[in-house]
Order: structure tokens, then C-alpha cells, then sequence
């Protein structure tokens, strides 16, 4: 049964790759999206009609809110929050300078009904699937060492997921974090999970996160709840170790706000049926050829040139030039025969980038068709509420290149540019750093889940940048 009962399936039944972008929309962009399963976006940058197009051809579309933090760039929420609706700790309120923004108290009944307004104005109004909830990771890691305080923080996080279900039903509902907060309270009321920082090198060789992906597969299996993972490092060996496990897989070596074109293309099952091409007979007498005959195996779409129009800082890194990949494009293209994409990218600087952007294809068979100008055909077969067959995708060649800093469509005034810069630097950053503390694990002692240990991403964030 669905988190609500209504229903036989889990909203993300079926996807099979997804691409997580917090960047402003173009028309390549939006056309891009359209290729694949999932796709996860910043909804203040989008209006209904886009989210329409986004959708038209069976993507499912997860907005972005931020669960268990607020930024000061977020004036508007800022505006409407209570002293209750901050987390004080001896008096004082809880503030992350790296990215500017303040622990809240998901306990208050004022912030969960701040939140549920956003979802409705957000995300139901403009007829997006679901939210993607980030820092839920945050009550694992700020209340390990209160167990008072933590047993209310998620008690007022399930009490969240509960009215939203009430007034939205089976919305897409997908948290970031807090491995340990869905084993103990979340799962019966969430649909998924990210898994940020799944790097094959440290994956591998860390105890703590083997018996992690058994105890994710255990909870999928007893509560429909998948795991879509994300590596910044080692692109086919971390997309491999995830389809091995059964998650979903994004390789990203970037921050978020660069879209990455072409990793997949739909085939045309997906597209509008064409009109039927008889072949002419040889003489009067023969038959016409039947349509199916000379339609052709698939129909694909071309992917879009990327155009990361948000106003973004941080510039994508430019991984090992391949055949068919543009120098300045960070995405890894995956091997035809094989469920993990065939080039390693990961950012000099950085050893572990936690908020990915860039790169997708999850699909594990070769397609037998070649798009007229992109090189990329992704096996893409269904609707994303219940996609059965899996999506495939070869090597992909965008057309041309734009740079990550190209201008916002023409509408917007270069005031309206400066502060969106301005906002997206602070969002951004948030989003490269926000869990390159995840990379070293202690053993268990009792709960796993909560023995993460934490390292400053600060420095490395200096470095990136």
C-alpha cells in the first residue's frame, strides 16, 4: 500500500535516473528535463506552465524545501518565523555560517504550518509531484547527544509528514538524510531517501556504510522507501555499487547549479506516436509496406544545450576529456553495455562534494537507434508514476556548449539579476558543502546510523571556490 493507503505503488516506482538542478530554467533546459524519470528543482525559480512542459512527456518533478534549516536568503520565510520556530541551545540560536543559515525547531506547530503553506503554494499550486526535504539530516546530527530533544524533533518531523499526507495525499515525499531518523520514525510516511556523498572508494571500505545499505534495503522492503544516491568521486565504480544495490544513482561533480544535457534521451514510447511511412511498391500490384515496418525502432529526442542560468558562483570542473564530451562539460557519459557511466569525474579540489548536479544516466542496455545530433539515446520506456522497463542511455554530445554564467532570459532587470546572484551564491554553497562532512564513518556502537562522524567542510568549500 502507498504511504496513504489510496494507492498500490510508490510515487518513484520506476525511475530509473534523475538529475538534481537548483539553477533558473531555459527552454533547453526544460526540454532537457524531459528526457529523464526524475528531475529535482529550486520551485521558486519555476511557474506552473514550466512545470507543465517539465512533465509533459512522463517526468515526475520533486520541489526543493529545506526542511530542518532557513536561510537568510529566503527573506520571505524569514519573515514570517517566531522565536519558537528557531532551535535555541542554551540560549541562543543554532546559525551555520558557511552557508548563512539557522537550525529551526520542526517541534513548533507555527513552522510546521509555515511549511505546509510553502508546499501548497510552491509545489501543489504549480502541479509538482512532491517535495525533496533537505536537511532532515540535521536532527540526527545536532540532538545524537539529547535524547529528549531528539525523540521531539522527530516527533514533530513525523507530525509534519502526517498533515501533509492528510491535506495532499500521495505527493512525492523524499528527505535527505537522517538514516537514522527513517529507521526509527520516518519511513512509514516518506517515499525515499538521498544518499549524498556515495563514493564507491569510501563506500567500499567503510563498515559503517555496508551495514547501512543492507539497513536501507531492509526498509525499502518493508516500506516501500527508495534510496537515490549521489557521488561526487569515481563516477562508474559509485554508479555500478549503487544499481548492485538496487538504488537510484546521479553522478555530480558539481554544486547543484549547473545543468547537464544529453546524459539521456527518451525513446518513443514516451513521444508523440509519429505518422505512419509507406514504403513505395515496386509495382502496381505489390502491397504497400505496413507502417510499423518502416517506423523507425525508436524515436529520440535531442538533448538540449545546458544552460545553467541560475546565478551561480561556483563553475562546473571539467572532468577527463572524452571522444564524445565537450571540455568544459562535467558530466560522465555511462558505458552502452554496462549500468555505470564509463568516464571517472570528480573535483580536484574537493575531495568529497556533497550536493551534485551534474551527471545522471542510470540505464543499463544499449539502444540499438542514433539521435539525428545528440549522441545520446536512453532507453526510457514509461510515465514516471509506474515506468516497468528500464531506461537506457549510451554516450551523450550535446551540440554546443554556453557558459555556466550566461545571461537570464531578457525579462529579467540587471537588478533582478544582482539579487538573484546574490541568493544563489548563498544557495549554492549550501548545497556543494552542505554534507562533505559525511565522508569518514566511526564503527558502530549501539546505533549506527547515529555514529556519523562529521568533518568542517569549510576549508575545502575556500578551495572549491
Amino acid at each position: 500500500m502507498s504511504k496513504t493507503g489510496a494507492q498500490t505503488m510508490n510515487p518513484l516506482d520506476g525511475v530509473k535516473n534523475y538529475q538534481v538542478y537548483y539553477g533558473h530554467p531555459t527552454e533547453r533546459i526544460i526540454k532537457d528535463m524531459q528526457n529523464y524519470d526524475l528531475v529535482i528543482i529550486e520551485p521558486l525559480h519555476y511557474t506552473k506552465a514550466q512545470v507543465e512542459q517539465i512533465k509533459s512527456r512522463g517526468t515526475k518533478v520533486l520541489g526543493y524545501i529545506s526542511v530542518m534549516e532557513v536561510a537568510t536568503w529566503n527573506t520571505g520565510l524569514m519573515s514570517k518565523l517566531q522565536s519558537g520556530d528557531f532551535f535555541t541551545r542554551n540560549g541562543q540560536r543554532v546559525h551555520y555560517p558557511e552557508w548563512d543559515s539557522y537550525l529551526t525547531n520542526i517541534a513548533s506547530p507555527h513552522f510546521q504550518g509555515l511549511l505546509l503553506t510553502e508546499i501548497q503554494n510552491q509545489v501543489i499550486a504549480k502541479g509538482i509531484d512532491g517535495v525533496f526535504m533537505d536537511t532532515v539530516g540535521d536532527i540526527d546530527n545536532e540532538h545524537l547527544n539529547n535524547p529528549t530533544v531528539l525523540k521531539q524533533q522527530r516527533d514533530g518531523l513525523v507530525n509534519f509528514l502526517k498533515e501533509a499526507r492528510a491535506r495532499y495525499g500521495n505527493i512525492a515525499m523524499v528527505q535527505n538524510w537522517g538514516f537514522d531518523t527513517l529507521e526509527t520514525s520516518t519511513a512509514p510516511y516518506v517515499d525515499g531517501i538521498m544518499w549524498e556523498s556515495f563514493n564507491a572508494d569510501t563506500i567500499k571500505s567503510d563498515a559503517w556504510s555496508q551495514n547501512m545499505i543492507k539497513k536501507l534495503q531492509a526498509v525499502d522492503t518493508k516500506h516501500s522507501v527508495k534510496t537515490l544516491t549521489i557521488s561526487t568521486r569515481q563516477s562508474a565504480e559509485s554508479h555500478k555499487l549503487a544499481a548492485d544495490s538496487k538504488f537510484i544513482h546521479f553522478h555530480e561533480a558539481d554544486a547543484y547549479v549547473n545543468w547537464n544535457a544529453g546524459l539521456v534521451t527518451r525513446t518513443k514510447d514516451m513521444a508523440p506516436t509519429p505518422a505512419p511511412v509507406v514504403v513505395a511498391p515496386t509495382t502496381e500490384t505489390s502491397t504497400a509496406t505496413k507502417p510499423e515496418a518502416t517506423k523507425p525502432a525508436t524515436e529520440t529526442s535531442t538533448a538540449p544545450k545546458p544552460e545553467a542560468t541560475k546565478p551561480a558562483t561556483e563553475t562546473s570542473t571539467a572532468p577527463k576529456p572524452e571522444a564524445t564530451k565537450p571540455a568544459t562539460e562535467t558530466s560522465t557519459a555511462p558505458k552502452p553495455e554496462a549500468t555505470k557511466p564509463a568516464t571517472e569525474t570528480s573535483t580536484a579540489t574537493k575531495p568529497v562534494a556533497t550536493k551534485p548536479t551534474t551527471e545522471t544516466s542510470t540505464a543499463p542496455k544499449p539502444v540499438a537507434t542514433k539521435p539525428a545530433t545528440e549522441t545520446s539515446t536512453a532507453s526510457k520506456p514509461t510515465t514516471a508514476p509506474t515506468k516497468p522497463t528500464a531506461s537506457t542511455s549510451t554516450t551523450t554530445k550535446p551540440v554546443e556548449q554556453k557558459d555556466s554564467k550566461q545571461a537570464e532570459p531578457k525579462q529579467k532587470t540587471e537588478k533582478e539579476l544582482k539579487k538573484d546572484k546574490k541568493k544563489a551564491k548563498k544557495h549554492a554553497k549550501k548545497h556543494a558543502a552542505k554534507h562533505a562532512k559525511f565522508v569518514e564513518h566511526e564503527k558502530a556502537k549501539g546505533n549506527m546510523c547515529a555514529k556519523a562522524k562529521h568533518k568542517t567542510a569549510g576549508f575545502l568549500n575556500f578551495f572549491k571556490f
